[in-house]
């Protein structure tokens, strides 16, 4: 179920800055009904924002695989997930 909710709080900001642009596009057109699109697309995004956050999955950043938010080791690599950007930073890229 997290997978679902995180996939779709990508599909819901996708769709946020799509009907953003829609609406920017219209209102340089020269018609001024955009405000719809803009509105239903701020709502979107953030709704996309709020369903990526709750599901509680980030990314390893070596073969991409969705795991829980505070896991400390891949489940598909096996590497080593720092609990921080700070951790990451921190330590070395290569391995001796």
């Amino acid at each position: 179920m997290r997978h679902l909710a995180y996939a779709s709080g990508i599909v819901l900001k996708a769709a946020g800055v799509l009907l953003v642009l829609t609406s920017a596009i219209i209102r340089i057109g020269g018609r001024p009904n955009s405000r719809l699109f803009l509105i239903t697309g701020i709502l979107c995004f953030t709704g996309g924002l709020l369903l990526k956050r709750a599901s509680h999955l980030k990314r390893c950043h070596r073969c991409s695989e969705k795991v829980e938010r505070d896991a400390t080791q891949c489940h598909r690599c096996g590497i080593d997930i720092p609990a921080s950007s700070v951790e990451s930073m921190s330590q070395p890229f290569y391995k001796k």
